[in-house]
């Protein structure tokens, strides 16, 4: 996988409360890229003291003092960052529940470091690119703000996790067009998915739900089996 294009530092806060598994991991990203500058927490507490930016914040979900999913809440009012959880847990109901509270990607354990490498990278690409957004009109009563992360249709406005803003504006400047799940996180992600497309199955389905809630439209986001997920503009 290529590096980013610039080579300033990376900051990366790493709340893992296994010593030994953020000391692998640390010492595997180095190794990847002299670039990552790794500060490691072993608990929920350590990681809300902390005041520094951060650019990339990896997350376990089992830490000793607060489930790491409602720590993701609490970071979130702080950090615009790609946030990754990393854990053990497998389940698709922790994965739904992790990506709905502000994470940008899930890794479950064990993963390869190589993988972690690639994510990491495909995550700080996409934040930047998603800070050179301008304002996008479909021309059928559609605007997407990538300033606030919103999608306006009428008199209705959906509010969406960076993430989910950037899905939702690859669907729209491609609608009509179907794309498998695993094409879309190659598209989004710029990277493959190495088969775990459960991040972007999760994150249209709250899509989905916010702009039904919101527009009482449903079915703007199709899926359709074999042909996977496309956008199709309220009449």
């Amino acid at each position: 996988m290529g590096e980013m294009e610039t080579r300033t530092p990376v900051t990366i806060l790493l709340v893992e409360d296994d010593e030994e598994m953020a000391a692998v991991m640390a010492r595997d990203l180095h190794e990847a890229s002299d670039r990552y500058h790794i500060l490691h927490v072993g608990c929920a507490a350590d990681a809300l003291r902390q005041s520094d930016a951060f650019d990339c914040i990896l997350l376990d979900i089992m830490l000793p003092d607060m489930n790491g999913i409602e720590l993701c809440s609490a970071l979130r009012l702080r950090y615009s960052c790609p946030l990754i959880f990393i854990s053990c847990l497998d389940d698709s109901d922790t994965i739904i529940r992790a990506l709905g509270q502000g994470g940008d990607d899930y890794v479950a354990k064990p993963f390869d470091s190589k993988v972690l490498h690639a994510r990491i990278q495909a995550n700080l690409r996409r934040s930047q690119t998603d800070r050179k957004q301008d304002y996008v009109g479909d021309g059928r009563d559609i605007v997407l703000d990538p300033k606030c992360y919103t999608f306006a249709w009428r008199e209705s406005l959906v509010q969406l996790l960076p993430i989910e803003f950037r899905i939702l504006s690859y669907l729209i400047e491609h609608q009509g067009m179907f794309f498998k799940t695993k094409e879309l996180y190659f598209q989004i992600w710029g990277v493959d998915s190495f088969g775990d497309t459960r991040t972007v199955i999760v994150h249209i389905h709250n899509i989905r739900a916010k702009m039904e809630k919101a527009t009482g439209q449903k079915d703007m986001i199709r899926n359709e089996r074999g042909r996977g997920y496309a956008f199709f503009p309220p009449q």
